[in-house]
């Protein structure tokens, strides 16, 4: 029955492609003009040696870059923005010329300026696209059938002082993009092997770059399958970041199976035997230890899942729950806490947009901590944990997995749990007595090394180090307590901490099993035993990267951002950005880029529409600044969402890693929860509260209650048959 669902679904969305009309290719055009400011030119370089040069660089290093004195008196550096022009020769038929198109052109070109600002760790700030400044850069974008060139220039008409200019081959932009995803996620769901699906996903998207290009169709689908090996398979694996990530999730696994064979988990899962005695009980120890690894989502997945999975194999709690459990607890209490890896990642997605709104690029933690409030699908995430696990009740797919798992199975028949048997029945050795401080010591070693090289990393690149009386340390004295502290976490967050700290934990964990008697060779066989079949879900990662990577050339978020922002009226703007944020990040598996594409959108859209349409009675600038808060929270809840409920997004993968869970099964299952807090966080949070101005506290004591009713109404316990 769910494959009939998924195929009627899948032919749906693709009659939806083919009969909705698609955005006008000159408005695309406009929003596109900010990525050839990477676009670069081979020049000679200081040595007389020819380097690439882009075209941003020609901006940042001209003279419309100026020292002013701040607020607090120290000089800054300030990009003055002249005005923008746009040619094009791809109109449709009978279309006119939109004179918004240049205002479009832009803000897209500082919107990329101010993200390699950000990329590039560069002392500058650029102000808002309001009014030309006549001593500013200028740029012209001139769109042709074949090419896109964009020329910047000094002063208020193209051409006064020349600076650069870049021609590429011109990215068609179609509702073909979304494609790809949809592909991988309906053979997913159809076909029940991850593997085939993403590869598919992968090769339509290789071929429809080679084709949009202006390759033949005949052509295009060999030249793509070859892409996929040579070009996003090749780029994954070059990725620093990417091999990162596989050793970190490599080293955890093995560091958990020497601890299970040294004792160290037994003696944990008997410490916890006193207060988790059943299925229950055992399931809120899981969401509790869920929300109190709160600094990082990928350490909350990995730690949580693979130190709880004996305990619940032993009381027979299905696999696909341990990871709904696993899963709705790390990015969501992540995503909220104010000291985790994710807030100044946050906060810099949207703070240098501020002055669109008329505020400081300095107050972006002071407007972060103001949508925590309007969080409302990561508040309701955890709260309805906790409510099915409290309650011992679940509904619909889950409720048959649990019914499932009491009478002895914890995988359905024919499943491909993404971590091996030899893993999941590895026992410790007989004579070794069980020792929770075997593997707390470990885990501790783990969390406090991958905290200090977050920490020690973060002073080094805020400057804490830096001499008395540097510029460094000047900016560093201005800063509040608490954007101190989120700017050490933003600085030294990455992938890197977590690969450090997991190494290390894997090194006290083996140097412990020595102790404790267990030979090298039987220390290294457990480490292996635990990553069998590790082989399918690195290539079930590595596929889902490489689908997001087809995405970005193919420009999907664009097309889904510029398809649904046109014309929304006030009140529907923050569902309409939960919907956009949830389907971008559902379709490239990434809630980190998408917020990173939004964002940077949302902060003078949201204020304009909120100053033109408010309401009587309201202040217009009070009314605009607090429909962006809403706004911002909006993204923020959505891009988690769609992260949440998308099969190619890595954390849900290594959810299913972690709980030794048949991926599809995982998203299959979690999904009718997940749609629910989401319905909940649209239709009693963010409609009410921008509709009638609703008080957020309220939003959350009733959605409470509306999740609590639907629960006793139709949630059953799986003891109970």
């Amino acid at each position: 029955m769910i494959r009939i669902a998924s195929l009627v679904a899948f032919l749906a969305v693709v009659a939806a492609l083919v009969f909705v009309p698609g955005v006008s290719p000159s408005r695309l055009a406009t929003k596109q003009a900010g990525e050839l400011l990477t676009a670069t030119l081979t020049v000679p370089g200081p040595d007389g040696k020819d380097v690439e040069r882009p075209l941003w660089k020609d901006i940042l290093e001209s003279r419309a870059v100026v020292t002013e004195l701040d607020e607090n008196g120290l000089e800054a550096r300030v990009l003055r923005v002249g005005g923008a022009g746009f040619l094009t020769d791809i109109r449709r038929e009978g279309e006119g010329y939109d004179f918004l198109w240049p205002s479009e052109v832009a803000k897209s070109v500082v919107r990329e300026l101010r993200s390699i600002v950000e990329e590039e760790k560069l002392d500058i700030s650029i102000e808002a696209y309001k009014k030309p400044d006549p001593d500013g850069f200028t740029v012209l974008a001139d769109v042709k059938e074949d090419t896109y060139r964009l020329t910047a220039t000094i002063g208020r008409s193209p051409g006064e002082e020349f600076l650069g200019s870049r021609e590429v081959p011109r990215k068609r932009v179609s509702k073909l993009s979304l494609l790809p995803p949809l592909v991988a996620i309906f053979f997913a769901i159809l076909l029940r092997r991850p593997i085939i699906a993403l590869f598919s996903g992968v090769w339509v998207g290789a071929f429809l770059v080679r084709w949009l290009a202006g390759e033949s169709a005949a052509t295009a689908p060999l030249g793509g399958f070859k892409d996929v090996f040579t070009k996003y398979l090749g780029e994954q694996l070059k990725s620093q970041a990417r091999t990162e990530i596989i050793l970190f999730v490599v080293f955890m696994l093995a560091m958990v199976g020497i601890l299970t064979r040294a004792g160290g988990i037994r003696g944990i899962m008997n410490s916890i035997a006193g207060l988790a005695r059943d299925a229950r009980k055992t399931q809120i120890a899981t969401w509790l230890m869920g929300l109190t690894i709160f600094f990082d989502d990928y350490a909350n997945t990995i730690l949580v899942g693979s130190t709880m999975r004996p305990l619940a194999d032993k009381y027979r709690v299905a696999r696909e729950k341990l990871a709904y459990i696993v899963d709705s607890t790390a990015a969501p209490v992540a995503g909220v806490s104010i000291l985790s890896t994710w807030i100044a990642f946050e906060v810099s997605t949207f703070s240098a947009q501020l002055p669109d709104a008329g505020l400081g690029a300095n107050q972006g933690y002071a407007i972060f901590l103001q949508t925590l409030p309007f969080r409302f699908y990561c508040w309701f995430t955890l709260i309805f944990v906790g409510m099915i696990v409290l309650s011992g009740r679940d509904f619909g797919p889950m409720l048959t997995a649990e019914r499932r798992a009491r009478s002895g199975k914890l995988l359905r028949d024919g499943a491909t749990p993404l971590v091996g048997k030899a893993a999941t029945e590895l026992e410790a050795r007989e004579g070794v007595e069980p020792r929770a401080t075997t593997a707390l010591l470990p885990l501790a070693v783990f969390v406090f090394t991958t905290l200090g090289t977050i920490i020690y990393t973060g002073c080094k690149g805020l400057g804490v180090f830096a001499e008395k009386g540097s510029e460094a340390a000047a900016k560093l004295e201005l800063l509040s307590p608490l954007q101190f502290a989120t700017g050490i976490l933003y600085e030294g967050s990455g992938e890197t901490p977590l690969m450090y700290g997991a190494i290390a934990g894997f090194v006290v964990a083996a140097i412990l099993a020595l102790l404790r008697g267990l030979g090298a060779g039987e220390i290294l066989m457990a480490a292996l035993n635990s990553l069998k079949a590790m082989g399918v879900a690195i290539v079930i990662l590595y596929l889902a990267w490489m689908v997001g990577a087809a995405c970005s050339d193919l420009s999907t978020a664009a097309y889904l951002s510029a398809t649904l922002t046109e014309a929304i009226p006030y009140m529907l703007l923050p569902v309409i950005l939960f919907l956009l944020a949830g389907l971008i990040a559902f379709s490239t598996g990434s809630s980190w880029s998408t917020m990173t594409i939004l964002l940077p959108l949302v902060i003078g859209l949201a204020y304009d529409i909120g100053f033109a349409g408010t309401p009587e009675g309201f202040d217009p600038r009070t009314f605009g600044l607090g429909l962006m808060v809403i706004s911002i929270g909006a993204v923020l809840e959505g891009a988690i969402f769609g992260d949440h409920c998308s099969p190619i997004s890595d954390t849900t993968v290594m959810s299913s890693i972690a709980c030794a869970s048949d991926h599809v099964d995982h998203v299959r299952t979690q999904a009718p929860y997940a749609l629910l807090t989401m319905f909940v966080a649209l239709f009693v949070g963010y409609l009410p509260v921008t509709f009638f101005q609703l008080p957020w506290w309220i939003a959350l004591l009733a959605g409470s209650a509306v999740l609590w009713g639907f629960l006793m109404l139709k949630g059953k316990r799986a003891d109970v048959a």
